[in-house]
């Protein structure tokens, strides 16, 4: 078909030109019309192959489309197969997880209540023990803050003293503790602490006296008293210092001191532990 065409298009060539040459007349009229539709044809002939070549390039490209597309289609499938396994492998792992850590969860949590339970018996049991430890501590603790009795009181007889000389209180009335020594009118503290002590004396008629309390030889208080009437004043003095053990409270006269002693005045030394 294709040499046809070709031997069609060569005749024309020829015939074409000739006719062209060649005077107009009815004949080559009617030729030169057949010429032109039969070259119309063959255009539209013409064409119509190439559009048909074209198609059939496009048909074989759809068709290599459609062929990747069912590849593609086929390893999509295939991979959506291998993940949808790889699912029911990821579920069936996480559930046997899910229910291993659960039991394991409620063993762990059964033992650690079994263990506070113990823990909070024993807790128990030592708070018993401690509360009890902590009553006897607090009892003898108790015991050992008690104040002890250090308590002393002592007279004396004599009237005429020297001055500058310590003063003996021979007759003791009471002496808690033992720390009062009558033979040489001296306090010795046993226990340290702050201690209370006072002094009274009575001075004859129109007489002169003068005594001072004394720790460790310095002097913590003192009085005088210059009597100019017929009466027998009495007088007391007292201060607090904190004495520490084995240290000595006295008395000593500062000036010569005449002393009145009746039945119903007395000149007295005493002294307290007040506080430890």
């Amino acid at each position: 078909m294709l040499l046809q065409r070709k031997c069609l298009y060569l005749l024309l060539s020829v015939i074409v030109p000739t006719c062209a040459r060649e005077p107009s007349s009815p004949i080559c009229s009617k030729y030169d019309y057949e010429e032109r539709l039969l070259e119309r044809v063959l255009r539209n002939e013409f064409a119509l192959e190439t559009t048909l070549n074209e198609i059939l390039k496009t048909n074989a490209k759809v068709v290599d489309a459609l062929k990747q597309l069912e590849d593609e289609k086929g390893k999509v499938e295939s991979t959506l197969a291998v993940m949808e396994k790889k699912q029911i492998e990821m579920e069936s792992r996480l559930s046997d997880f899910i229910n291993n850590a659960s039991n394991n969860m409620n063993s762990q949590l059964a033992a650690n209540v079994v263990s506070m339970v113990k823990a909070a018996s024993e807790i128990k049991a030592n708070a018993s023990v401690t509360v009890q430890q902590l009553v006897n501590d607090v009892r003898i603790i108790k015991d050992q803050l008690k104040v002890p009795t250090i308590y002393f009181r002592a007279r004396i007889s004599a009237t005429d003293l020297s001055g500058g000389h310590d003063v003996v209180f021979p007759t003791v009335e009471v002496n808690e503790g033992q720390g009062y020594d009558p033979s040489t009118g001296k306090f010795t503290a046993s226990i340290p602490g702050m201690y209370l002590f006072s002094v009274q004396y009575c001075v004859n008629q129109k007489k002169d006296a003068g005594l001072e309390i004394v720790h460790q030889g310095k002097t913590l208080q003192r009085s005088h008293n210059y009597v100019r009437s017929d009466d027998y004043p009495c007088v007391t003095m007292q201060v607090s210092a904190p004495v520490a053990t084995g240290h000595q409270v006295w008395v000593r006269t500062t000036i010569a001191s005449n002393l009145f002693n009746g039945s119903n005045a007395f000149t007295l030394f005493s002294g307290t532990l007040i506080h430890v």
